[in-house]
């Protein structure tokens, strides 16, 4: 594993940028997600993932979930 570089967020954490080989990238993609971040991290993490990838596209905030409504219709007799 070859440590690159890093950097800080505006959260103040500390981002390490490491190159591994193709057979020890999921296991470092596993260790990252589940020992390293807490759970209020993760949705942290997804939502500016979002945003980000978002922003690539020109969209500049996540859009507001729409209410969504099932209709039943009755069967006629």
């Amino acid at each position: 594993m070859e440590k690159r570089g890093q950097a800080t967020d505006r959260h103040g954490r500390v981002w390490v940028a490491r190159v591994v080989s193709e057979d020890e990238a999921e296991e470092e993609d596993f260790r990252f997600w589940y020992e390293d971040l807490t759970p209020e991290e993760r949705v942290r993490a997804v939502e500016e993932c979002l945003l980000s990838s978002l922003k690539a596209r020109g969209v500049n905030e996540i859009p507001r979930l729409r209410r969504v409504c099932r209709v039943v219709e009755r069967k006629w007799r």
